[in-house]
Parts: structure tokens; C-alpha cells; sequence
């Protein structure tokens, strides 16, 4: 094989993502809040973007409006709204060297602020009531134990064993390692770390501690004072049995009526498994809608909810250093500058106009689930909107992922609205999102001392004219987190 080094000519495609590209694609798929701190953080690192004020926004609408009633308006003059252009991501409306020349750039397409010519309805802006929350530097779990400790033991050698125990504590609040390795790990007699144990499990809440959860119910037992009931001796001694429902077995084992069975259940019930409690105080993780869809005179309107993201425009004062005939550099500066910022206005102005096309889109697919709730919910994939939108998948991926619309019917994430299908009798489909409605409407009927099993779930499904096999039944009950028949069981 020859393998002396050589010039060889070869052609390929490639797929080059181009900056502009980048930046109108990271604009898209970003959330409304992302996209705010993403503005702010640019309107700090490029100068010629600039925020337009609240008390100002009315003056540049005016002005606006003023200009587009003016006859003969060339081309030169303003050009076409931003709002006309076509769609970015897919194709964009100028070359790279359009973007090069600064000098020949029609400003005033830029000057205005973007969002008065922005697809969709305008929102009056409102005074801003999203404070940013500050957070507040809250105890951890480990930390209010440890108080509740140092108030209950004063024996320095057990207060040490003790915070051993509870920064080893697992997730749910459960001793992760037994007695003797403790005593191993510390080098303390088996007899200190039994008594440090009990006083951990002594603290609240009830049942911290435990080394099962058998052992993590018997104590929050013991602390109400039910050592001796019917409910502990159930624990204890047929805890297998309880796991299967097998109540009849319990009842013949341990000799009691059904009513004092069904009164330690419901005892056992009330019981917490993972005793571990978190404070309050981190992120509770608010969901911000980006979208909004409401009903006026019997059609859904869709428009963005973006009235907290800054609205910025470029600024005019460097028009003039542009177009004199001042330092090289200097210019050259601006003129990088001045692409970033007319890439900026431009992928925020698509961006909203495609978001709100998909969602219009969306809620005609769905109209059904709009009018009459999730069982009229239509099976529905990205290809679908893609093509009614004329637009690629990938690009209707980036805008559902992760971002949320708020509907009559509550606030969901757009993702939510596509599902599989399953056919129906007649031929149709439905989504497969109606058919878990449809199974929890079932599961809410049945005699809970007699659950229905998957197949008799099937069978009723089928009766709806729902034709769906008893594995798909399985399928979708654990999605749903519902347990199977012989768990849902009652006494």
C-alpha cells in the first residue's frame, strides 16, 4: 500500500452552521425567562442595542404609526416591517453580506422598537410585579435535627455519635448503614451508639431513623401511643400479607373482625414511609406561561406572553459615526457590533411570529381538548404542525421544548399536546392521552373490594369502542402511577 504523502482535489457537502444561524436558533429554543436574562445580559455587552423605555414606548408606536400613513414611502424610506420578513432558523431574509456593509444599512428598519411591528397582539404593559425573589438561606434538614439534639442530650460523647447518624441519613430519612458499622466507622462501644440511635429516633418527625420501614412505622406507632394495637401487631407480624392485601389471611392470623382490620389500615394509612421532611424555602419551581390562549367571541386567540422581556431597538446615536468618516477601527467595531444587534432583532421578531404560528397551529389540531377536555384530544406528532406550518420538525422541536401555554383548561408544557394514537372502532383515532382518562374513569367506578384487573379494564375500554390490548392497559396504568388490581384492593 502506498502511503507517500500527497494534493488530492476532492468535493463533499457539509452542513455549516453559521453564526447568525446559531444565534436565531439558541433565540428560539431558549424560554421567555431565559430570553429576558439573555437580553439583559446583552444590552450590557453591546452598546448599539438599546432598551426602550416604558415612557418612551408610546412615543415610538406614534411615530410608527405615523410613518406607515405617509403615501409614496419608498423602500429606502423604512423598507418592508420586520413582521414581513420570511421565517429565520429555516432561511434567513439577508446575506452575510448584506450584514457587512453597515454603511449601506437601512437604520430605520432597526431604529423602531421591534416588538411594535411584532406578529400577534400587543400587551399594555402593565407595572412589573415579578420581582426577581431573593433567596433566603434556610436550615437544612440535618441542621434543625442537630438543634432539636443539642436541646434533648447533653452527653458530649452521645451528641457526637448522634450528628454521625444524622448527616448519614438517606433521602428518605432511614440510617443507611447498620449499628455495628457506626461503631466500627467511630471507634465507640456498640452499647454509645444504640443509645445515640434511640435519641435520634426520638427527635422529630416521628420515625426518623429507622433502619426499615417496618421499623419507621412501629415508631411513629410508638409516639401516638399504639404500641399495642391492633395496627402495630399487624406491622409486626404480617407485614408480608399487608404488602400483598391479603386481608383474610391477616384476619385468620391474627383473630380480629373485619372492623377492627379495616380501622388498623386505615391507622397504617395515615402513616408516613418516608419520614424525611425538607424545609420549605428553596425553588418551588413556578412555571411561567409563554404563551396564552383565550377564548373571544368563540375562537381561540393565541398571543405571547412576553411583555417582561426588554424591548430594545439600535441605537440611532451611531448611525452618524457609521456613516462619517472617522477611525477605521473604530468603525470596524461598530459594524461587528451592528450585525450581532440587527441578528438579535431579528431572531427575536421571528421567534415570536413562529412561536405563535406553531400554537395557532396546535389549538386548530386541538380544538377538541379546547372545547371538551382531554378526551377529545386528537393524536398529533411535530410532522404534523411542521407541515401545516411549512416549516422543518427540528425547528417545531426547538419551540415546544420546555416552554408552556396557559389555556382555559389550565397551563400545560406544548409538549403535552402530542401524543400517539389508538384506533377506535369506527377506524378513527384517538389520542392516547383520552385513553388514560378513559382508564381512569373506569378505575374511579370500580368496586374497590373487587378492583378490575387489566384484561376487564381492556374489555371495558373495548366496549367504548377503544380497541387497546391488555399489555397497552399495563402500559399505560404505570405511567399513570395507578397501582394493579390486587394493590388497589380494600377491605
Amino acid at each position: 500500500m502506498d502511503m507517500k504523502p500527497g494534493l488530492h482535489l476532492r468535493m463533499s457537502q457539509q452542513l455549516v452552521m453559521t453564526p447568525r444561524l446559531q444565534m436565531a436558533l439558541k433565540i428560539l429554543q431558549v424560554s421567555t425567562m431565559e430570553l429576558e436574562q439573555f437580553l439583559k445580559q446583552e444590552l450590557l455587552q453591546n452598546p448599539l442595542l438599546e432598551r426602550v423605555d416604558e415612557d418612551e414606548e408610546a412615543e415610538v408606536e406614534t411615530e410608527t404609526s405615523d410613518e406607515s400613513q405617509e403615501e409614496g414611502k419608498s423602500e429606502a424610506d423604512g423598507g418592508e416591517a420586520p413582521a414581513e420578513k420570511s421565517e429565520p432558523v429555516d432561511e434567513p431574509a439577508k446575506t452575510e453580506e448584506a450584514d457587512a456593509a453597515g454603511e449601506d444599512l437601512d437604520w430605520d428598519d432597526y431604529l423602531d422598537d421591534v416588538y411594535a411591528h411584532a406578529y400577534g397582539q400587543n400587551l399594555e404593559r402593565e407595572e412589573d410585579d415579578r420581582l426577581e425573589r431573593v433567596p433566603v438561606a434556610v436550615a437544612t434538614f440535618e441542621d434543625q435535627l442537630k438543634h432539636q439534639l443539642h436541646v434533648e442530650c447533653d452527653e458530649d460523647g452521645l451528641i457526637g455519635i448522634a450528628e454521625y447518624i444524622i448527616d448519614e441519613l438517606g433521602r428518605s430519612g432511614y440510617v443507611r448503614d447498620t449499628v455495628e458499622g457506626i461503631a466500627s466507622a467511630l471507634h465507640a462501644p456498640l452499647s454509645a451508639v444504640q443509645r445515640a440511635l434511640k435519641i435520634v429516633q426520638s427527635l422529630d418527625p416521628a420515625g426518623i431513623a429507622a433502619r426499615d420501614i417496618r421499623e419507621c412505622l412501629l415508631l411513629q406507632l410508638e409516639r401516638k401511643g399504639m404500641s399495642d394495637s391492633v395496627a402495630a401487631r399487624v406491622i409486626t407480624t404480617c407485614f408480608e400479607e399487608l404488602k400483598a392485601c391479603k386481608y383474610d389471611q391477616i384476619r385468620r392470623k391474627l383473630g380480629v373482625t373485619v372492623d377492627e382490620l379495616r380501622s388498623a389500615i386505615a391507622e397504617i394509612s395515615k402513616l408516613d414511609p418516608r419520614p424525611r421532611m425538607d424545609p420549605a424555602g428553596g425553588d418551588p419551581g413556578y412555571i411561567t406561561p409563554d404563551l396564552i390562549v383565550e377564548e373571544v367571541d368563540g375562537e381561540y386567540v393565541v398571543y405571547l406572553s412576553d411583555q417582561d422581556v426588554p424591548r430594545v431597538r439600535i441605537n440611532p446615536t451611531y448611525r452618524r459615526i457609521l456613516r462619517s468618516g472617522g477611525d477605521s477601527e473604530e468603525k470596524e467595531f461598530i459594524a461587528k457590533k451592528l450585525k450581532a444587534a440587527r441578528w438579535i432583532v431579528q431572531s427575536i421578531e421571528n421567534r415570536r411570529r413562529t412561536m405563535v404560528r406553531v400554537m395557532e397551529s396546535i389549538s386548530r389540531a386541538q380544538a377538541g381538548f379546547f372545547e371538551k377536555g382531554i378526551s377529545a384530544m386528537k393524536p398529533l406528532t411535530l410532522q404534523q404542525i411542521a407541515d401545516d406550518v411549512s416549516m422543518h420538525e427540528s425547528t417545531i422541536s426547538r419551540v415546544t421544548r420546555g416552554k408552556y401555554v396557559q389555556t382555559p383548561r389550565g397551563t400545560f408544557e406544548l409538549k403535552y399536546f402530542f401524543s400517539s394514537g389508538i384506533r377506535t372502532s369506527d377506524g378513527s383515532e384517538v389520542a392516547s392521552k383520552a385513553v388514560q382518562d378513559a382508564m381512569r374513569g373506569i378505575m374511579s367506578r370500580e368496586d374497590k373490594k373487587r378492583p378490575l384487573s387489566d384484561q376487564k379494564i381492556a374489555e371495558e375500554l373495548k366496549r367504548m369502542g377503544l380497541r387497546i390490548s391488555r399489555r397497552a392497559v399495563a402500559k399505560y396504568r404505570d405511567q399513570m402511577g395507578i397501582l394493579r388490581a390486587g394493590l388497589r384492593k380494600e377491605i
